[in-house]
């Protein structure tokens, strides 16, 4: 966002960035949360177990940073390199308002998404019929007007009057648009982003202890397991099993905490993403207001230039968190990158993707799943592969 730089640029235009920001640096992370944000956006698009409510989220706050990286990032690295602004008043006051717009689309979409996770951790098995795809795409829709509306005041004459130099381009420092925008552009989604996900904590904490005991009491009074399952007729194997044990599986524990380990992964996830937005972001909106309220406190230009791209930079964060911290992205990535579209067909186990029995591959959902339920025992150091010794269960190969 730019509230603005060209206040520590005005009275030297001539003044150039440092080496490490130079025109090579700036266009190579640029290219990158271009391509990056794109590759995000494919990769939901082209796997049809990832078209969930939590990813358009995740889209949405890609779409927000890839029109920030194609519309703002490169004239905001001309404006670095020239030392003035070369495209006429108009154009700046559009350019203005666009950044301010973006900025604001990506954290109030991080925003949604800590309202999406405190509903999936804290009601996991309701969560398909609380969390449509309808109700998503309303979300969405309304986070871009909001957006709109908080960027759109400079626009409409809610500004200080414009330098007479065309050459200087700056937001306006209109003290209540700036705070109105302040306001509505960080630091309100951010006290709703750290409320949630300090719920989102509690719920957790006490969830995992409820269903980690729940969970090995069931898995050690269960007289027999289903061992093979094929994808053709794992509804009806299901449904057979699940019946003659006397309850649906939608009601075992089991899959309670398969479920519950899943929603409280993907929170992890869109946790870590939140995390590296708040430290990027967090240094402008704290520079800004003290250096405008208090010139003494004004940080120097070069540590000032270093806040304001840091702020940037978050662009290209997250096409980079996605891979690391989810598997099922990762598989995504290297599938675009590929230029494989669309997933081959392959024998699949028991993996709930909130509406279907059938995504998932057989032995990476298997392992998935036995992955996110040891991760989800790790605190007391039980896990699922514990609970087969104790109890004195087999595995077998699916058939074949």
């Amino acid at each position: 966002m730019i509230f603005k730089m060209n206040t520590y640029l005005d009275d030297n235009y001539n003044s150039s960035l440092p080496g490490y920001l130079d025109y090579s640096v700036l266009s190579a992370f640029i290219l990158f949360a271009i391509v990056g944000n794109i590759v995000v956006i494919l990769s939901v698009a082209c796997n049809r177990h990832l078209r969930i409510p939590t990813n358009y989220f995740i889209i949405n706050l890609a779409i927000a940073d890839l029109l920030l990286s194609f519309t703002v990032l490169p004239f905001s690295a001309t404006l670095e390199i020239l030392g003035y602004w070369a495209l006429g008043r108009i154009f700046c006051d559009i350019w203005a308002a666009v950044d301010v717009m973006c900025c604001t689309a990506s954290i109030l979409s991080l925003c949604a998404i800590s309202i999406d996770r405190y509903i999936g951790v804290s009601y996991s098995l309701q969560y398909p019929t609380l969390v449509t795809r309808r109700k998503a795409i309303l979300a969405l829709l309304s986070v871009w007007v909001l957006s709109t509306v908080i960027s759109i005041g400079p626009l409409l004459g809610w500004k200080e009057p414009a330098p007479k130099d065309d050459k200087v381009c700056r937001i306006t420092e209109e003290p209540f648009y700036a705070l109105f925008s302040s306001l509505g552009s960080f630091y309100i989604p951010l006290i709703v982003i750290l409320v949630m996900y300090c719920r989102v904590y509690v719920v957790a904490k006490r969830t995992t202890k409820n269903l980690e005991a729940g969970v090995m009491k069931e898995m050690c009074d269960s007289k027999e397991l289903t061992l093979r399952i094929h994808s053709r007729n794992i509804h009806e194997d299901t449904f057979n099993s699940s019946k003659s044990k006397g309850h649906h599986p939608r009601n075992s524990i089991a899959f309670k905490l398969f479920k519950f380990s899943r929603e409280k992964k993907a929170a992890k996830t869109l946790g870590i993403v939140v995390g590296m937005f708040i430290l990027c972001w967090l240094p402008f909106f704290i520079a800004l207001p003290l250096g405008s309220m208090f010139p003494a406190l004004k940080p120097p230009e070069a540590i000032f230039k270093i806040i304001f791209w840091l702020g940037y930079f978050n662009s290209c964060l997250n096409p980079i968190i996605y891979p690391c911290s989810s598997k099922e992205f990762k598989r995504a990535f290297i599938r675009i990158l590929k230029c494989q579209c669309h997933r081959r067909r392959r024998l699949r186990w028991w993996a709930y993707n909130y509406r279907n029995w059938n995504q998932g591959s057989f032995e990476r959902s298997r392992k998935d799943s036995l992955e996110d339920s040891r991760s989800f025992l790790s605190g007391s150091q039980r896990t699922l592969s514990s609970m087969d010794v104790i109890c004195g269960w087999a595995r077998y190969p699916p058939a074949q």
